[in-house]
């Protein structure tokens, strides 16, 4: 009987939780859309969008050199991290 009334009680909880929290949600949802849609808000989201379109191609092309370099460097350095060679070996310990 234990059982029923554990199952019953989470049952009405998770409905009265699930109204509360969608209360909740559509109000957070609410306040997060009225801040977005301030002259202000937009005014800085248009500056960053306009900075973000001037330094695009600068930050593509470094991302480009970065990435090229980055590419490279194991097999120039002569790192051999990433290769079978360097694996650890067994310790011979069979316990």
């Amino acid at each position: 009987m234990a059982k029923g009334w554990l199952i019953i009680g989470f049952a009405a909880g998770f409905v009265a939780g699930s109204a509360a929290g969608r209360k909740q949600f559509e109000k957070i949802k609410s306040t997060a859309a009225d801040v977005w849609e301030r002259p202000e808000v937009q005014r800085v989201v248009d500056k960053v969008d306009g900075f973000v379109a001037d330094k695009a191609p600068a930050v593509h092309d470094l991302g480009g050199a970065v990435a090229g370099s980055v590419s490279k460097a194991p097999a120039e350095s002569g790192d051999s991290s990433s290769t079978e060679e360097s694996k650890p070996e067994a310790t011979g310990s069979n316990s």
